[in-house]
């Protein structure tokens, strides 16, 4: 035995490597605190004094006696057995957690449960008063109209988003007469409003959602009918309901409503018109990228058109007897946007409509339009063709009929050199009947940029467009014909630590700018320069000049005049911003589409809890107006108006966007507004002198829309940070313009901020 009086004892082997303590009152090992384990079994203790007894000796000499249970091979594989079974895990039982008990984190981290639950909701209030006058046809008109707009926005979780508008307006003046007082908008009535509910995005099924509209709104086209090269369907103002019902398959729009005219400012509002207008469309998209679809319009108790103004929409007869107009439309075709190399797509529209009731009698006409776009590589090619009889109709809208054409474009994309060229022919009136307007136009357009370095880029275009007119009938005209040419050269390039400077050069021979003018003839020479040179991430100040000299040799003899152009944007401070587009040009001259000093100044500023109070003058501002015809291009009439309005608006919001579970929502919002103008050029600026397009139909994300006024501007007030994508209802802009791209333009909304957008429109085919 030790000298500590523990007993050694051969079951001592079994547990002489297995970690012990000490006991504090021993300096060696105390049964009381070390057990010995082996197999899960209880073996015995540090100091046994046989197989089944140990006896352990304190200095005050107690005792402590252990018995230790022997076990034979079948006990102690049970109890192995018993072991296994308790440190299995438990099976799998479904509980239902309370809302209360879910972790906080599957919430947005600026909202609290109650408001996502909610939805999100804005709202919007805005007065505005305004003045204007023109002489523009010589006579003087003057009037004054204030109006009131009211928008409400509320999202719902399984119900879609609803909207409501509500405008109103009055005016006092020369109004109540078609002739109206230029920016008021050319309205007949001297008062009227416009009232729209709209739900978006109603979940019929986790695939199916459906658009519905009632109120004041515009007829719609089927996805595959969208507007082409040289067909566009239009869109209609109407009193009544619309619906669209679609997914990823399917597209079909419906609707029926008195027809009506959206006119006046500041806002457009409700003027009856005769008859009434239904329409229906549905495209099936099938496989391999292929789609079909069917357009059906019905218009009925229509004023008839003059015979010979087949190719305006705005002919018609005085007193003219009403008519009933059936339309209907096939479309095939495969394909989508160009994006790389070997994409292509390819459309047949088939067209067909009656015009019945008028005294002329029963009227057929047909048309079929083809057009293709291929990519190879970084060429990519657009072409068509296109037939269409006199008073073609879609509706009660007038189609660019009674022609037949072809086109071609071709274009290159690299980092450094962009380059394009077309080539339009087309025939006005190819059966020479000699009661309606006949002729042949055969137009080239190039165009080119190539980026030296970062800083210095060098570019031209040109247009040449030769016309020849039928020299028989009523409506015959020069024989001669009219060969016009545009073309430009610039050189763009940082000097130093200046901004851009930009030097140009342009020449116009016999081109038609306006059409209540003469042809355009002469040169222009000029410099352009941005002088501020920051990088703002918001609030970004602009100002840029232009200076220039003409040489205007329009009406036979040369006159020499200075021009000047001034762009400019600035915030005085966060909440007072200012911005103009102003042009000067010789009063007389004929290379501008207006005259004297032109454009527009407009100011903002934030009051503060959501008030904004602003103001804006425009002066003499060229307007376009939409022709039926491709033949003639433009038509831009020059006015000499000069208007003034103020505003005052509230906009507000609440609650937080709806969102699935486990998925964050953006925090915040700010606005958007921009302008949409004609880039002449093409070279992706607006430059002075390039004007606003108004009328145009600008969608946010491709839900939300806005209509562009009389200077081309548009604004969102209300929109969550984040990207967003700006695009065009292309069925809005007037041929012959187009989109510049078709993927729009994506903007980032700021918190707290504005984000400012220029879309440019050009030329179809140019």
């Amino acid at each position: 035995m030790p000298a500590h009086g523990h007993p050694v004892n051969s079951v001592r082997a079994h547990y002489r490597q297995l970690p012990v303590k000490t006991c504090p009152d021993w300096k060696g090992l105390c049964g009381q605190c070390c057990f010995v384990l082996f197999g899960g079994v209880v073996l015995g203790t540090a100091g046994a004094t046989g197989t089944n007894e140990a006896t352990l000796v304190k200095s005050d000499t107690v005792q402590a006696v252990a018995q230790v249970q022997s076990l034979d091979r079948f006990q102690a594989e049970q109890e192995r057995l018993r072991k296994q079974i308790q440190s299995k895990p438990k099976a799998y039982e479904d509980k239902v957690m309370e809302t209360g008990s879910l972790p906080a984190d599957i919430f947005p981290e600026d909202a609290p449960p109650n408001a996502v639950q909610t939805g999100f909701r804005s709202y919007s209030v805005e007065s505005r008063y305004g003045f204007a006058e023109s002489n523009g046809a010589g006579v003087g008109l003057r009037a004054s109209e204030w109006g009131l707009r009211t928008e409400l926005r509320q999202e719902t979780f399984n119900f879609g988003e609803w909207v409501l508008q509500a405008d109103t307006r009055s005016g006092n003046g020369n109004v109540g007469t078609v002739s109206g007082a230029g920016w008021l908008g050319y309205d007949s009535d001297r008062s009227a409003s416009r009232l729209t509910v709209r739900n978006l995005g109603f979940p019929i099924t986790p695939r199916i959602f459906a658009d519905t509209s009632v109120g004041d709104i515009y007829s719609e086209v089927t996805d595959a009918f969208s507007r082409g090269y040289r067909l566009s369907l239009g869109n209609s103002s109407v009193r009544g309901l619309g619906t669209r019902v679609f997914c990823s398959d399917f597209d079909l729009r419906a609707g029926t409503g008195m027809r009506s005219y959206l006119v006046g400012s500041p806002f457009p509002g409700f003027e009856h018109s005769q008859g009434s207008l239904s329409w229906i469309g549905y495209t099936q998209r099938l496989s391999g990228n292929m789609y079909a679809g069917l357009q059906v319009n019905r218009a009925s108790d229509v004023p008839a058109l003059a015979p010979s103004l087949y190719f305006s929409p705005y002919g018609v007869a005085t007193g003219a007897p009403l008519e009933n107009i059936g339309s209907m439309g096939l479309s095939f075709g495969y394909g989508h946007d160009l994006f790389k190399d070997g994409d292509s797509r390819f459309r047949v529209m088939l067209m067909r409509s009656q015009v019945s009731g008028s005294t002329a009698g029963p009227r057929d006409a047909k048309g079929v339009f083809i057009e293709a776009g291929y990519q190879a590589g970084r060429y990519r090619h657009e072409f068509g063709m296109y037939a269409a009889d006199p008073n073609l109709r879609s509706g009660d809208y007038t189609l660019a009929s009674d022609n037949r054409g072809a086109y071609w474009r071709v274009d290159h994309n690299t980092s450094r050199i962009n380059w394009g060229g077309s080539i339009d022919y087309e025939q006005q009136n190819p059966d020479h009947d000699p009661t309606r307007f006949g002729g042949k136009r055969l137009s080239l357009n190039a165009n080119a940029q190539y980026r030296i370095n970062r800083d210095t880029t060098v570019g031209a275009n040109a247009s040449l467009s030769n016309a020849r007119y039928d020299t028989t009938g009523a409506y015959a005209l020069s024989a001669n014909g009219l060969r016009s040419v545009n073309a430009s050269i610039f050189y763009q390039t940082r000097l130093y630590d200046w901004g851009r400077t930009r030097f140009s050069a342009t020449v116009r021979r016999n081109e038609t700018l306006v059409a209540n003018g003469i042809a355009a003839t002469g040169d222009e020479f000029q410099w352009e320069h941005d002088w501020i040179t920051g990088k703002y991430e918001t609030q970004r100040p602009e100002f840029t000049t232009t200076l220039g000299l003409a040489h205007d040799r329009s009406t036979g003899t040369t006159q020499t005049y200075p021009t000047a152009g001034l762009l400019f944007r600035y915030w005085t401070d966060s909440a007072w911003s200012l911005n103009g587009n102003l042009r000067y040009t010789s009063r007389s001259g004929e290379l501008s589409t207006s005259r004297g000093l032109s454009g527009t100044l407009s100011t903002e500023y934030r009051l503060g809890s959501g008030w904004q109070a602003g103001a804006s003058v425009s002066l003499n501002q060229a307007v376009l107006n939409v022709s039926g015809s491709s033949f003639f291009a433009p038509q831009v009439i020059r006015s000499n108006d000069k208007s003034v309005y103020v505003y005052l608006r509230w906009d507000g919001s609440s609650g937080a966007p709806l969102q699935a579970a486990g998925l964050r929502s953006t925090a915040g919002g700010g606005s958007i507004s921009g302008t949409v103008y004609l880039d002449a050029n093409r070279d992706g600026e607006q430059q002075p002198g390039e004007a606003g397009v108004a009328n145009v139909e600008v969608l946010l994300d491709n839900r939300y829309r806005i209509t562009t006024d009389r200077n081309g501007r548009f604004e969102f007030p209300v929109v969550a940070t984040g990207s967003h994508q700006l695009t065009l209802n292309l069925e809005s802009v007037p041929l012959p313009w187009g989109a510049a791209s078709d993927q729009g333009m994506n903007v980032e909304v700021p918190l707290r901020g504005q984000a400012t957008a220029r879309i440019p429109v050009v030329r179809v085919g140019g």
